[in-house]
């Protein structure tokens, strides 16, 4: 059946239903326009939007850890996330650093902080150096 033929029909069968007055004339009728009329598709979902990664990296003053962790000052909390990590490679690996390790290990992590960690651990009045 060509779409030019197809459409013709489609309007005789819709001028027929307006015109029948009797329902089962009317249900025979919409059931032959249901089959010649498209399919309704089901409508797209959106995809899920990913976690895009942001550009600056978090803040470890802004983290809650619900430990006496979080009443500490901003340089402190940062000192305490460095002593954290070391112990954690310690660990780890199975061992103690030597001092030239354990600078090398702080000066890596300290590189690795936000701008505003940085400035925190900076600004901290410490009497020990790393």
């Amino acid at each position: 059946m060509s779409k030019q033929h197809r459409t013709e029909v489609i309007k005789v069968l819709r001028q027929q239903m307006e015109a029948a007055t009797d329902p089962k004339d009317k249900v025979e009728l919409a059931k032959q326009l249901a089959r010649l009329l498209p399919k309704p598709r089901q409508a797209r979902r959106p995809r899920k939007q990913e976690a895009t990664p942001s550009n600056t990296k978090p803040s470890i003053i802004d983290r809650v850890t619900g430990s006496a962790v979080d009443e500490l000052s901003d340089g402190a909390k940062v000192q305490q996330w460095l002593v954290e990590q070391v112990e954690k490679m310690q660990r780890e690996q199975h061992r103690k650093f030597t001092t030239e390790e354990l600078k090398a290990m702080l000066e890596k992590l300290v590189e690795g902080l936000s701008a505003r960690d940085r400035a925190a651990l900076g600004s901290r009045n410490t009497a020990t150096t790393f």
